[in-house]
């Protein structure tokens, strides 16, 4: 229903006018890594508060479940960046080498780059799925990046991320299938731009999630194995030891993808808070199909109460 065309039409509709006025910028990082943002910046010229949206895997910053919360906040006054990452939002043609969620250090680089270029007196980042899981290894490593980061909004991250990948081929065949169709549909563009770096025949022949993670992660990274491929992005454990920004998560008792149950095994800290709902789905929270989601309202209620002490 989240991605339904009646919702769709109601996210294009409500973000219209946030759109026309969004501006695209490419920054160039560290080791020639460029990203691209799309920037909504208030015209008066003193500093306002900056929220940084991160999409989840396979989606991007024109994600439908991120533009009503992007738009609204815009409305209300704040600064709005969202990131896509490498390979997301039609970027193939950015950088030769692929995506993958370790690549963490090349996020951070970009947080420096976009606090550097809005001026601000408070920072947030809001995160969806793997966005929010990039969100609180952010947090982790906030204090030795030495990012100022005032509160983080965590909505269904992945935790246990090979808990997650078998959730994943464990769904509904038709959604295991959708993710793989767009997961080729980005590699052939990628294919399009770098043909003589990767091999489209051996990737369009890849038949599940777990047989092209591995493919792709043997072929084309420098990871060994799959193992240590998710255990690198995994948060469970003793990840999130080092959290040092207050950080609100959302978790769905009826995610269909992330087993909500991951995060009994997060390092428990003053810093987190964990908000169990029993519906909600991935990223979905619907209160209606016309107006905004119920985690949005939750969202923007944490960082203008934040903004507002």
């Amino acid at each position: 229903m989240a991605a339904s065309a009646l919702r769709k039409s109601y996210a294009l509709r409500a973000s219209r006018a946030f759109r026309k006025r969004s501006q695209s910028h490419i920054l160039t990082l560290e080791n020639n890594v460029r990203l691209q943002a799309l920037f909504n910046i208030q015209p008066e010229s003193e500093a306002k508060p900056l929220v940084l949206i991160l999409h989840g895997w396979l989606g991007c910053a024109g994600s439908l479940y991120l533009l009503p919360l992007a738009s609204q906040l815009y409305s209300q006054g704040f600064n709005v960046v969202r990131l896509n990452y490498r390979d997301h939002g039609d970027t193939e043609h950015l950088n030769k080498d692929l995506f993958h969620s370790c690549r963490l250090a090349e996020v951070i680089d970009a947080i420096r780059a976009i606090q550097s270029q809005v001026p601000h007196h408070h920072f947030y980042i809001a995160g969806f799925s793997l966005g929010g899981n990039f969100a609180l290894r952010i947090g982790a490593d906030a204090n030795d990046e030495k990012l100022n980061i005032d509160r983080i909004i965590s909505v269904c991250p992945v935790m246990d991320a090979s808990n997650a990948l078998d959730e994943t081929q464990r769904i509904l065949k038709v959604y295991s299938e959708y993710y793989l169709r767009r997961w080729k549909k980005i590699l052939k563009k990628k294919y399009k731009h770098f043909p003589n770096v990767y091999d489209l025949q051996t990737i369009k022949k890849q038949d599940s999630l777990t047989n092209m993670t591995e493919h792709l992660l043997l072929q084309y990274t420098e990871f060994d194995s799959v193992e240590k491929y998710l255990k690198g992005y995994s948060i469970t454990g003793k990840r999130l030891t080092s959290l040092s920004v207050e950080s609100h998560v959302y978790i769905a008792n009826d995610d269909p993808i992330i087993p909500a149950n991951d995060h009994i095994n997060l390092h428990k800290s003053n810093y987190l808070n964990i908000h169990l709902t029993e519906y909600g789905g991935h990223c979905g929270y619907l209160d209606g199909m016309f107006n905004m989601n119920w985690i949005d309202r939750q969202i923007i209620k944490h960082i203008t109460e934040t903004n507002q002490a």
